[in-house]
């Protein structure tokens, strides 16, 4: 008994390790590979599938082919995405969330152990997003073939048949049509040459009829005239370009990254506040338990665009902000070879050693690769 007993709880351990080992991770738990192209993304190999991508909280459509997967050795997930103007590079970050957070929702089993993730850009600022999003989505490889689907090949022939092809003939019945109101305008005229007063009348009838005629022709033509005339701005649209103020500095390398720090790194950011936040007595007293929350959010130059201090002493809160206002700029963000916008996160709290202010647990937005370090202007623009 005390045997069967024993086998009983080892399998039921092993199955809660199982299940716990197969959860599926978070995005925030992944970690992403960058890279960018100025033309359309090529497949690194032939075992893949194609997943269209989306943004929103949705969820993807569901097809045979990814489904046929689910089974397979997943070893690289390649995220391909657009961006054509500068605007859409303040919004990388959040969109990519988005698409891979529905990759997550709708498909949980491709996410496996030994699977990479990448994040690919076809940036080409004023290129053809049209034909460059044809490219774009998640191209999941496997190891070995991909299995075949067999369902798309059932429900493809249906959409062809219902085509109808006699419609054809129907232009035919207008040009009898037309010919039947030519032959009445010319037994009018006949009609009304036997009486004396009928010939009197009947000539500004006649001529207000070609009047009718004649300006349907002239209104078509006036439209093909607006309608050539609104095709030529259509093409001159797409060379108008965002202000160069939108844009954030492209690096000497396209691969190039950087977090956003202050000046050296995070040693120089504790350095700035210890020497700038003087504490008198009272202070420090008071502060040695309180902690107080400080964000700041840089624009893609790394100047401070905004200051948010939280904390229980509010005029300690108000002394804090002063002095993170007059920190200067930060070395911006760099990811994907571009600088753009980040915020930063930390704590103050009293260090009892120096007696003064000290940050801690500090993050950054964009998280930084782990490549990524707080290189200068010139290692990363050549400045």
């Amino acid at each position: 008994m005390l045997q069967t007993k024993q086998l009983f709880l080892s399998l039921a351990i092993c199955l809660f390790g199982l299940s716990a080992a197969a959860q599926t991770p978070t995005y925030d738990e992944l970690t992403f590979e960058a890279d960018s192209t100025g033309a359309s993304y090529k497949p690194s190999g032939k075992n893949f599938v194609v997943v269209k991508s989306k943004r929103g909280t949705s969820g993807l459509n569901k097809t045979p082919q990814a489904d046929a997967i689910l089974t397979s050795e997943v070893t690289e997930i390649v995220l391909v995405y657009t961006e054509t103007d500068a605007a859409a590079i303040g919004e990388r970050e959040e969109a990519n969330r988005e698409r891979w957070e529905n990759l997550l929702m709708t498909y949980p089993e491709l996410f496996q152990y030994s699977t990479t993730y990448k994040n690919v850009c076809q940036c080409n600022i004023g290129g053809d997003a049209e034909a460059l999003k044809k490219t774009q989505g998640f191209y999941v490889y496997v190891n070995g073939p991909v299995p075949k689907a067999e369902e798309p090949k059932a429900e493809t022939p249906p959409p062809p048949p219902p085509a109808p092809v006699a419609k054809t003939e129907e232009p035919a019945k207008p040009k009898a049509e037309n010919k039947k109101p030519v032959e009445e305008k010319k037994s009018a005229p006949v009609a009304s040459s036997e009486p004396p007063a009928a010939p009197k009348t009947a000539p500004p009838v006649e001529e207000k009829k070609p009047e009718v005629k004649e300006e349907p022709v002239t209104s078509t033509s006036s439209v093909e005239t607006e309608e050539s005339h609104a095709a030529e701005p259509a093409k001159a649209a797409p060379k108008k370009k965002v202000p160069a103020a939108a844009k954030g500095r492209r690096a000497k390398d396209p691969k190039a990254c950087r977090p956003a720090c202050y000046e050296g790194g995070d040693e120089d950011l504790v350095a700035y506040y210890k020497s700038s936040i003087k504490l008198t007595k009272k202070q420090k007293k008071k502060l040695k338990k309180i902690v107080t929350n400080v964000k700041i959010q840089l624009d893609m130059e790394g100047a401070i665009k905004k200051v948010m201090v939280t904390g229980e002493k509010e005029e300690f809160n108000k002394q804090v902000e002063d002095v993170t206002k007059n920190m200067g700029s930060w070395r911006s963000a760099v990811k994907g070879g571009v600088a753009v916008k980040a915020e930063v996160k930390f704590n103050l709290k009293f260090d009892p050693d120096t007696k003064t202010m000290k940050a801690t647990d500090i993050t950054v937005s964009p998280k930084p690769g782990p490549k990524c370090r707080c290189a200068s202007d010139s290692e990363i623009f050549g400045d």
